[in-house]
């Protein structure tokens, strides 16, 4: 008996556990309005409550409580994720006419706002919620707290006590004589009146308090307000405003959450043209480091369906845009927010809940990870108006419907045909009122066919196996022969066709997060890992810390490299998995303001960049002039780690051009670049190095970025 009992507890010991953590692309994310979502304790309704709910300014009595009663009623959709909207403690008083229902007028981050509940309550819903097979998403905050002209003022509490309001803080900001910027815990800049450099980064947005984060307590405690959520459950945040943030603080934010674990974390980088210029470069060079909500192409895909546009057009859109990301399928997709008018009330259409479907079906089966705006499935509208804030009317519910059971059922086909959650993206036909696209990984396939105009059989080229398929939402048939598929396609119609075969080798889809720093995890995702093997990230093996045929989650290991990123391998039975990237950091990265003297560059045509000898900056970084003669930007940086930067100038879509010119620093907080080489002190690990490394670093890196412009 006691050999049977010390053989298990062996095999439990050399077998790695099953993670708790889930592959983010084979889930479906439901975005709730915590206020106007279920009324669960009125208790908690005042102040500045509206019982009629005609007032669409005032609280109408949402709350944690509430959304924990109707947990089962969002299972009953087959969604995997909830996204919340702030839940942060708001200000007490009306501004701009309205209360801070929504959540975005933050005074404390370390409570919970009263009219939705407390830190119990948050960690109920938590508990709750994982026992339905669903994990908690949070909306967080960090650019900016509330109103600075009215309200309280920006006054900011942590947790509970006073620390300052926008015009206290004015009193003891000064000026920093890098940026030119006014500033203490707050930047002190005016409002954005100009949606670029400087004033888009370190101005109030829509005359909110923007926070200074590179201040070290400001840094310190927007992190603790974000970890108290990760503490309490939270799988991972949707980050509000990163647009109007320094990427470089954003990059040390998430490194510190994920010490947490591999969190989900996307960001909002509100940009709704789809016009190439420096602002869609910087949405993509943000997504490099977290994935972001596909704002670009929202409007498309509405104007698509509820007005008119071509579905030739719209597809050749979509391939452009999937093609800029490193992880297409890690997009975040949605069809209706709380920032946009709601796709019903955006057209006058007499067919508009055929096209509603349509486009529904369609942010459901594109590269990345669907969101479903709550009241989605229940054709949820307001009668009183359109945009903002008449998208976030009180929540009706209803799963019994059309739209109910489209999102239901391409929700379950997400979690066993890998195509959906991983696959590439290539269309096969199109026309104005036709379109066919394929989603291909491994040994799955994925067909979606639509048609917008009068019933057609429509026929095109296929590489699928000769047969009759079915379609999964309306069991329509499409017959294949000698690479030719045929099918018939009713008026506003939409097919989704699939392929599951069992994959024998090793494929990596996705990596979650994409970013890390050694000794963190990361999950993973893909298929034929088998019941065993190994992990190879950068060249070296990773602790496994669980192993499943479709996830797998390892420990990154520490590595000596200078480039951004590195390859993840899966090797199990034998066989090797391709390659796919994962953004490496060195590690105890601070975020960093890194200057030069604008009179060691000299005159520059169009943007500055820099890149160096380090992960951190091995990627160019476009840098900002301020009006104290400097050229600046923020980038995480190993504290105490020595390195160099080499300089180019061009314009963001176009090729860089080097100045020949290599400058030195040593990571901290603040770094004004040198021509000299620092001191190399004792005891410093990297200092040991000789410095001929980082010129001949800069070197290849220099050759590196001109091939990196020409490839994006």
């Amino acid at each position: 008996m006691r050999r049977v009992v010390f053989v298990a507890l062996l095999v439990l010991i050399l077998t790695p556990l099953v993670s708790a953590w889930e592959v983010p692309e084979r889930g479906v994310i439901y975005q709730v309005m915590v206020d106007r979502f279920y009324d669960g304790n009125p208790s908690n309704n005042e102040p500045l409550y509206d019982l009629a709910h005609s007032n669409y300014r005032l609280y109408w009595g949402g709350d944690l409580e509430g959304l924990i009663e109707k947990l089962d009623y969002i299972k009953s959709l087959g969604v995997s994720m909830i996204w919340v909207s702030p839940l942060n403690d708001n200000i007490n008083a009306l501004a701009y006419g309205g209360a801070p229902y929504h959540g975005y007028w933050t005074r404390d981050y370390k409570r919970i706002e009263e009219h939705f509940g407390n830190w119990d309550d948050f960690r109920r819903l938590v508990k709750e919620a994982k026992k339905r097979g669903i994990c908690v998403i949070v909306d967080y905050v960090p650019n900016h707290s509330n109103p600075v002209n009215d309200g309280e003022y920006g006054a900011l509490y942590d947790n509970g006590t006073f620390v300052t309001d926008y015009f206290k803080d004015a009193g003891k900001a000064k000026m920093n004589p890098i940026t030119g910027i006014r500033e203490d815990i707050y930047h002190h800049n005016g409002n954005i009146f100009t949606w670029s450099g400087i004033p888009l980064k370190y101005a109030n947005l829509y005359g909110l308090a923007d926070f200074n984060q590179l201040n070290p307590w400001v840094d310190s405690y927007l992190t603790e307000g974000a970890m108290l959520f990760a503490d309490s459950g939270a799988c991972g945040f949707r980050v509000d405003a990163v647009k109007h943030m320094g990427l470089g603080w954003l990059e040390t934010f998430y490194l510190r959450l994920y010490s947490k674990g591999p969190l989900f974390i996307y960001g909002e980088y509100f940009t709704p043209s789809f016009q190439m210029g420096d602002d869609l470069y910087e949405f993509y060079r943000y997504s490099n480091v977290s994935p972001v909500l596909s704002i670009p192409i929202r409007e498309d895909i509405v104007r698509t369906f509820a007005f008119f546009g071509g579905l030739d057009k719209l597809s050749e859109e979509l391939e452009d845009y999937y093609s800029h990301f490193v992880y297409p399928t890690k997009a975040v997709n949605f069809l209706d927010s709380h920032d946009l008018v709601r796709f019903l009330n955006a057209g006058d259409r007499k067919d508009e809940i055929q096209r509603f479907h349509m486009a529904l079906a369609l942010t459901l089966t594109l590269p990345g990870i669907p969101v479903v705006y709550y009241g989605d499935e229940s054709y949820l509208v307001s009668k009183d108006g359109k945009g903002d804030p008449y998208n976030r009317p009180m929540m009706v519910f209803d799963n019994t419907t059309e739209a109910a059971r489209i999102i239901r059922t391409l929700a379950r086909l997400r979690k066993t045909n890998d195509a959906l959650a991983f696959g590439d993206f290539k269309t096969l036909t199109a026309s104005y009122e036709t379109w066919a696209f394929e989603r291909s990984f491994g040994n799955h396939s994925l067909l979606v066919v639509m048609n917008k105009g009068p019933a057609v059989n429509l026929t095109f080229s296929i590489d699928w196996p000769d047969g009759n398929y079915r379609d999964a939402l309306y069991g329509g048939e499409m017959a294949v022969s000698g690479g030719k598929a045929s099918v018939y396609l009713p008026r506003n119609s939409v097919y989704v066709f699939h392929i599951e075969e069992e994959q024998k080798t090793p494929l990596i889809g996705s990596i979650t997060p994409y970013t890390a720093q050694p000794g963190q995890e990361i999950i993973i995702g893909g298929a034929g890992f088998g019941e065993r093997g190994e992990v190879i990230i950068g060249g070296k093996e990773a602790k496994v810390l669980s192993w499943e045929d479709g996830k797998i989650v390892v420990e990154v290991p520490k590595l000596e490299r200078s480039a951004a990123w590195v390859n993840v391998t899966v090797v199990s039975g034998g066989r090797r998995s391709p390659p796919r990237p994962l953004r490496y950091y060195s590690g105890n990265d601070v975020p960093a303001l890194i200057a030069v003297n604008a009179s060691l560059v000299g005159d520059v045509s169009g943007t500055l960049w820099l890149s160096g000898s380090i992960p951190e900056l091995a990627e160019p970084r476009p840098l900002l002039k301020s009006s104290t003669g400097y050229y600046f930007t923020v980038a995480p940086l190993p504290e105490g780690l020595p390195f160099s930067v080499r300089f180019y100038e061009g314009k963001a879509w176009g090729a860089l051009r080097p100045l020949n010119m290599t400058l030195y620093g040593v990571g901290n907080r603040t770094v004004i670049l040198t021509a000299k080489p620092p001191e190399m002190q004792e005891g410093q690990k990297a200092g040991r190095k000789n410095v001929a490394l980082y010129t001949l670093t800069g070197v290849l890196v220099a050759a590196l970025v001109v091939m990196w412009k020409r490839k994006r």
